[in-house]
């Protein structure tokens, strides 16, 4: 991380942390970039927010062509939705997951951060929330050759930076996307792992050993923790990392309105969705 890079609690007094009900995927991503929004527009402090899924649902990079190594078929049988995410990077089937995500605005020392250092950040974060758990994690590593998921399109065959690994294994994937005022980035935090249900989504997904260089919390711990002890449990390691204080709150009226609109007219819509 480059040396003049200062911590995000100096950007503000508190997070503002939200832990929502299980959503659909257009509502997800709509809340997400909602957030995102009102934070670079000043109007929400930075946020960490920790959600769960509805129903299993795969979600596509923004700059993913269709159908991303995905069973499009399979995915109609098994009644699996596809949403594309505003954010980069390949498909995730999100499914038995907590998921998070931070907006930020990018003023200060986050405005001069690179894509590398602000990924480097906010691992801290989520790193210092998995020793709370007894979990050694680290990030992966810089550099890595990408032809490690190439083929099947899938987020969770990559292992490079920004995937948190535990023993070489992959537990935590995300993606980033920058606006000119805000800074969202979001990710899986795998609870559970289904290596079948991954082959037949994913058609190209390793067929020896399926579980292969991914894990979960409950094979790690052996129990897999509840949500609600979660949330407490990462908001307290990014006070560990950054010496700042979540406090919980909600979405405002400002942004529930825009996440409506965007769940109907964006996220909710084929032609964005298939669009690429």
């Amino acid at each position: 991380m480059s040396k003049n890079v200062q911590d995000p609690g100096e950007l503000a007094a508190g997070w503002r942390l939200l832990h929502d009900d299980p959503a659909d995927g257009p509502w997800n991503m709509a809340v997400d970039e909602a957030i995102a929004r009102a934070v670079g527009d000043g109007q929400a402090p930075a946020t960490l927010r920790l959600y769960t899924w509805s129903a299993p649902t795969v979600s596509l990079g923004y700059l993913q062509r269709t159908p991303g190594g995905l069973d499009l078929a399979a995915c109609r049988r098994r009644a699996i939705p596809l949403v594309r995410r505003v954010t980069g990077g390949r498909a995730v089937l999100h499914a038995d997951e907590l998921t998070y995500s931070v907006a930020v605005p990018l003023r200060g020392p986050w405005r001069g951060l690179s894509v590398p250092d602000a990924f480097a950040m906010i691992s801290r974060g989520l790193i210092a929330g998995l020793s709370r758990l007894g979990v050694k994690a680290d990030v992966g590593e810089a550099g890595v050759p990408r032809g490690d998921g190439k083929e099947t399109g899938a987020c969770f065959l990559l292992r490079r930076m920004p995937a948190i690994l535990v023993g070489g294994r992959k537990l935590i994937g995300s993606a980033q996307r920058r606006w000119d005022r805000s800074l969202l980035q979001h990710g899986s935090l795998l609870l559970q792992f289904d290596p079948h249900l991954h082959q037949a989504v994913f058609p190209a997904w390793p067929r020896d050993d399926p579980a292969v260089g991914v894990t979960c919390l409950q094979s790690i711990l052996g129990e897999t923790p509840h949500a609600g002890d979660l949330v407490s449990i990462l908001a307290a390691g990014w006070r560990d990392a950054f010496g700042v204080q979540c406090v919980p709150g909600e979405l405002t009226m400002a942004e529930g309105d825009v996440a409506k609109d965007l769940a109907r007219i964006r996220y909710g819509s084929p032609a964005w969705t298939f669009q690429r």
